[in-house]
């Protein structure tokens, strides 16, 4: 396969897992079993978005300021957050 395949494949693919991540996250809000999937799909997006940086950075950088991996990191990392923010929120408690 060719470098730009992958490497448009891999942007939107981050960008999907984080996305379908953080919408999990906020059902995670009210039904707290599905906190587990989103922290798993989050992991794969930051895997996926870490990779695409990276091939930016060896083979596109001067064609593209920002990839697309940027914003699924951006996504990837939003359950994480909300999950340590219903940890800090109910250990307060």
């Amino acid at each position: 396969m060719k470098t730009n395949l992958i490497y448009v494949f891999i942007g939107y693919a981050s960008i999907f897992f984080g996305f379908i991540g953080s919408l999990t996250a906020f059902i995670g809000l009210t039904q707290i079993k599905y906190m587990f999937y989103s922290i798993a799909l989050a992991i794969i997006g930051f895997i996926l978005g870490s990779i695409n940086v990276f091939i930016n950075t060896k083979y596109f950088s001067e064609q593209e300021k920002y990839p697309k991996g940027y914003f699924g990191i951006l996504l990837s990392s939003l359950p994480v957050i909300i999950l340590m923010v219903i940890i800090f929120k109910f250990k307060s408690n």
